[in-house]
């Protein structure tokens, strides 16, 4: 399996990922994290061997560009904490990091190449303490101090043994039976190895497949049955306490939505309620008596004044008068003025004379009646129900309901405004023509 792993994955398309992660069109800190880890499982997984991923990354490294430096330098770098051991001492071999203090040296070299290399040299080597596999890593951190290189401070939390330590496919064992159930392998008998713990065993024994994330192999590859039991019910376990929060989370959220239903729905009623006469709405303030109306005098007990008497209460023209106001009152006042035609006589004139006054008006032309006026104005009810669906539908709206029908009162407030829409048409066309006949007038 390994083998074929390779073969699918071999130098030449390593050597394109790692040239693609590292391009050159690729802007300054621009890095394709996707692509990076792609190359990481690859790595641990063992499917790209890990000497042809350091000699890749160090041919990228030896390019004039800074820019194509700086990306092998950050992908080396992800490798280094996701790539496993096998790649970890190909990085910490004397190939890797001599030339990588070979560029250091170079006079003409890039001043954030050089910052990085200075500062990935020293992240490593804490890394790597207590590591004597890796300790070529220290030693070259050492040399450049005592030449003189001034690194940056130290950041130790980043620079943690645990950034290194990833879990990687062990090493294969070789048997002459199977570790299981003790078969000795034979032409028909085949030996197959397990990529979860790395022992052999026959096909009866390890029949099952199913990928390994935690080693970085996302393909089915084979494992024997007891670690294909032990790593089902470790997910299993994981699944079904994701399942537990989902549904959790789900029933705290479908229990909110409910309540905000239930209360849009509430003030939906009460709106319903204020159209239909609960509330009174819009009642136009009364216009005060002017100079053009009449009020009716107090009324007056005579009692009060039992022995007040005048003269003018005697006076049968005033009495007369006094009377034909009180009816011209009473009488339902026409909205527009009543042009009386009396006989004309030359020797008499149009005046009224009375006690006190004299008054006299001109000659009364007769006119034709005035047109009646069309009023479009809409109620202060109805302007009232179109507001309250205007309203009604922007709450529904902000509280993230879409479907309309689920609220059945939109719908009867729907019905009210839509009802209204000619009205409300006719009156908008009128204020239009009487706002352009002010305009123009």
């Amino acid at each position: 399996m390994a083998s074929i792993g390779a073969w699918i994955w071999g130098t030449s398309q390593l050597d394109e990922a790692v040239d693609k992660a590292t391009s050159e069109l690729l802007p300054a800190g621009g890095e394709d994290i996707a692509l990076n880890l792609e190359i990481c499982d690859q790595i641990r997984s063992k499917s790209a061997p890990a000497k042809d991923a350091m000699r890749a990354l160090k041919r990228r490294l030896n390019h004039k560009n800074p820019n194509v430096q700086l990306l092998a330098l950050s992908l080396t770098d992800i490798c280094i904490k996701n790539g496993g051991d096998l790649f970890l001492a190909e990085v910490a071999s004397r190939e890797f990091m001599d030339n990588l203090v070979s560029i250091l040296k170079m006079p003409a070299l890039n001043h954030d190449v050089k910052q990085t290399i200075l500062r990935l040299v020293q992240n490593w080597s804490i890394a790597f303490e207590g590591k004597p596999s890796l300790s070529y890593v220290g030693q070259v951190y050492k040399t450049l101090t005592n030449e003189g290189y001034k690194f940056p401070p130290k950041d130790l939390a980043i620079a943690n043994s645990a950034m290194v330590d990833t879990m990687t496919a062990p090493e294969w064992i070789d048997s002459e039976v199977c570790l299981r159930c003790r078969t000795l392998f034979s032409f028909t008998n085949r030996k197959h190895h397990c990529r979860n713990c790395g022992q052999v065993f026959d096909q009866a024994c390890s029949s099952k497949t199913m990928a390994l994330p935690h080693f970085g192999i996302t393909q089915e590859v084979r494992v024997c049955d007891s670690c294909h039991s032990k790593l089902t019910k470790k997910a299993d376990k994981v699944d079904k306490g994701h399942r537990h929060s989902t549904s959790l989370h789900g029933q705290r959220h479908k229990s909110a939505r409910e309540l905000a239903d239930a209360e849009l729905q509430r003030a939906i009623q009460l709106s319903l309620q204020e159209v239909n006469g609960a509330r009174s709405g819009y009642v136009p303030s009364q216009p005060s008596p002017s100079k053009w109306g009449y009020s009716e005098p107090p009324i007056v007990e005579r009692s009060t004044y039992p022995d007040r008497k005048t003269d003018e209460e005697d006076d049968p023209d005033l009495k007369a008068a006094i009377e034909a106001s009180l009816r011209e009152a009473a009488a339902p006042k026409p909205s527009a003025p009543i042009v009386v035609e009396t006989p004309r006589t030359e020797d008499a004139p149009y005046s009224y004379s009375g006690p006190g006054y004299s008054q006299s008006y001109p000659p009364a032309v007769s006119q034709p009646p005035l047109p009646k006026l069309h009023n479009y104005d809409l109620e202060p009810l109805e302007a009232d129900a179109i507001l309250t669906f205007n309203q009604t539908v922007e709450q529904v709206q902000a509280q993230g309901g879409r479907d309309l029908s689920r609220y059945p009162a939109v719908t009867e407030l729907y019905d009210k405004a839509s009802g209204l829409r000619p009205k409300l048409a006719l009156s908008l066309d009128d204020a239009g023509r009487k706002e352009d006949a002010f305009r123009y007038a």
